[in-house]
Protein backbone atom coordinates (compact mmCIF):
# COMPACT_ATOMS: atom_id res chain seq x y z
CA UNK A 1 0.00 0.00 0.00
CA UNK A 2 1.27 3.26 -0.68
CA UNK A 3 1.90 6.41 1.33
CA UNK A 4 -1.35 8.06 0.32
CA UNK A 5 -3.54 4.92 0.91
CA UNK A 6 -1.85 4.60 4.83
CA UNK A 7 -2.59 8.38 5.30
CA UNK A 8 -6.78 7.79 4.03
CA UNK A 9 -6.90 4.97 6.28
CA UNK A 10 -5.12 6.42 9.43
CA UNK A 11 -7.62 9.66 8.62
CA UNK A 12 -10.37 7.22 8.26
CA UNK A 13 -9.72 5.52 11.28
CA UNK A 14 -8.89 9.13 13.49
CA UNK A 15 -12.47 10.29 12.42
CA UNK A 16 -14.41 7.11 13.75
CA UNK A 17 -12.15 6.72 16.54
CA UNK A 18 -13.17 10.54 17.23
CA UNK A 19 -17.08 9.97 16.35
CA UNK A 20 -17.62 6.72 18.64
CA UNK A 21 -19.23 8.75 20.88
CA UNK A 22 -21.65 10.27 18.92
CA UNK A 23 -22.07 7.20 16.83
CA UNK A 24 -23.23 6.17 20.19
CA UNK A 25 -26.12 8.32 20.39
CA UNK A 26 -27.23 8.39 16.90
CA UNK A 27 -28.29 5.77 14.74
CA UNK A 28 -28.50 8.03 11.89
CA UNK A 29 -25.85 7.12 9.01
CA UNK A 30 -25.00 11.12 8.14
CA UNK A 31 -24.29 13.51 10.37
CA UNK A 32 -26.46 16.25 10.73
CA UNK A 33 -26.49 19.75 12.93
CA UNK A 34 -27.73 18.89 15.49
CA UNK A 35 -24.79 16.58 16.08
CA UNK A 36 -22.23 19.14 14.35
CA UNK A 37 -23.45 22.05 17.03
CA UNK A 38 -22.45 19.44 20.04
CA UNK A 39 -18.27 18.69 18.26
CA UNK A 40 -15.73 20.24 19.65
CA UNK A 41 -13.33 22.09 17.20
CA UNK A 42 -11.01 19.44 16.93
CA UNK A 43 -13.70 16.81 16.26
CA UNK A 44 -14.99 19.03 13.40
CA UNK A 45 -11.53 19.12 12.06
CA UNK A 46 -11.41 15.36 12.53
CA UNK A 47 -14.60 15.00 9.99
CA UNK A 48 -13.58 17.40 7.71
CA UNK A 49 -9.96 15.46 7.26
CA UNK A 50 -11.82 12.04 7.30
CA UNK A 51 -14.15 13.30 4.12
CA UNK A 52 -10.84 14.67 1.90
CA UNK A 53 -8.77 11.82 3.30
CA UNK A 54 -11.53 9.29 1.80
CA UNK A 55 -11.91 11.27 -1.37
CA UNK A 56 -7.95 11.54 -1.85
CA UNK A 57 -8.05 7.95 -1.68
CA UNK A 58 -10.56 6.59 -3.39
CA UNK A 59 -8.94 9.27 -6.53
CA UNK A 60 -5.45 8.12 -5.93
CA UNK A 61 -6.52 4.39 -5.65
CA UNK A 62 -8.19 5.02 -9.30
CA UNK A 63 -5.25 5.92 -11.04
CA UNK A 64 -5.25 6.41 -14.38
CA UNK A 65 -8.62 4.93 -14.88
CA UNK A 66 -10.22 8.33 -13.46
CA UNK A 67 -11.90 8.46 -10.05
CA UNK A 68 -15.44 8.68 -9.63
CA UNK A 69 -16.96 12.60 -10.23
CA UNK A 70 -17.73 13.21 -7.12
CA UNK A 71 -14.30 12.47 -5.24
CA UNK A 72 -11.84 13.98 -7.99
CA UNK A 73 -14.47 16.98 -8.42
CA UNK A 74 -14.42 17.35 -4.67
CA UNK A 75 -10.79 17.09 -3.65
CA UNK A 76 -9.70 19.43 -6.69
CA UNK A 77 -12.51 22.35 -5.32
CA UNK A 78 -11.27 22.03 -1.86
CA UNK A 79 -8.02 22.67 -2.46
CA UNK A 80 -8.41 26.35 -1.99
CA UNK A 81 -9.75 26.33 1.44
CA UNK A 82 -8.54 25.46 4.68
CA UNK A 83 -9.89 23.33 7.08
CA UNK A 84 -11.17 26.39 9.08
CA UNK A 85 -12.75 27.72 6.34
CA UNK A 86 -14.92 24.62 5.29
CA UNK A 87 -15.63 24.38 9.33
CA UNK A 88 -16.68 27.86 9.18
CA UNK A 89 -19.18 27.31 6.50
CA UNK A 90 -20.90 24.68 8.07
CA UNK A 91 -21.06 26.68 11.32
CA UNK A 92 -22.32 29.74 9.50
CA UNK A 93 -25.01 27.75 7.54
CA UNK A 94 -26.73 25.88 10.40
CA UNK A 95 -26.42 29.19 12.16
CA UNK A 96 -28.15 30.72 9.55
CA UNK A 97 -30.94 28.02 8.92
CA UNK A 98 -31.79 26.90 12.29
CA UNK A 99 -35.14 24.73 10.41
CA UNK A 100 -32.27 22.98 8.63
CA UNK A 101 -30.27 21.16 11.15
CA UNK A 102 -31.47 18.16 10.23
CA UNK A 103 -29.44 18.72 6.83
CA UNK A 104 -26.34 16.10 6.45
CA UNK A 105 -22.92 18.07 7.32
CA UNK A 106 -21.97 16.46 3.95
CA UNK A 107 -24.57 18.16 2.16
CA UNK A 108 -23.86 21.47 3.61
CA UNK A 109 -20.25 21.27 2.33
CA UNK A 110 -20.69 19.65 -1.07
CA UNK A 111 -22.95 22.78 -1.60
CA UNK A 112 -21.62 25.60 0.47
CA UNK A 113 -18.02 24.80 -0.03
CA UNK A 114 -17.99 23.23 -3.49
CA UNK A 115 -19.24 23.72 -6.85
CA UNK A 116 -20.18 20.17 -7.56
CA UNK A 117 -23.47 20.37 -5.67
CA UNK A 118 -24.94 23.81 -5.88
CA UNK A 119 -28.17 25.32 -3.87
CA UNK A 120 -30.59 26.25 -6.57
CA UNK A 121 -31.74 29.22 -6.65
CA UNK A 122 -34.92 30.55 -4.70
CA UNK A 123 -38.07 30.09 -6.10
CA UNK A 124 -39.85 33.32 -7.74
CA UNK A 125 -42.73 34.75 -7.07
CA UNK A 126 -45.52 33.78 -9.50
CA UNK A 127 -46.35 36.05 -12.81
CA UNK A 128 -49.44 36.64 -13.38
Amino acid sequence: MNFKGKVGILGLALLLALATGALAQSQQLAWDGTQWKEFTQEVKVAYVKGMLNMAAFETASAGPAGAPCISRGFTEELKTKTLGQVIAEVDKFYKENPAKMKTPVIEVVLQRCTKLCTVPPAAAGKKK
